[in-house]
């Protein structure tokens, strides 16, 4: 028998659109990534901080955060300073 919590959740995951739940992956694979390359570097979110000339450490907290809806400025600035590629823009073969 199933409980009410359960059906509750499943009619929750039912309800979500799949653009938005694309949308969500996509942010938070690149939260994941920009972390893995932090730690490769062995570095901080102060370092990074001080690779792209910020000011407000908040706004490494909120790109790692994976709900940040990026620029394309920025996912070039952070693939740059961080030696990733976040855009993949190869042409189809």
């Amino acid at each position: 028998m199933e409980t009410v919590s359960t059906k509750f959740i499943d009619d929750l995951l039912d309800s979500i659109d799949p653009i938005e739940q694309a949308k969500t992956d996509a942010k938070m694979l690149i939260a994941a990534k920009i972390s893995d390359a932090l730690k490769e570097k062995g570095w901080r979110n102060k370092d990074l901080l001080k690779a792209l000339n910020k000011e407000n450490p908040s706004v490494i907290t909120k790109w790692l955060s994976g709900t940040h809806n990026f620029t394309v400025d920025t996912l070039v600035e952070l693939g740059h300073v961080l030696s990733i590629n976040l855009l993949d823009l190869s042409e189809p073969e």
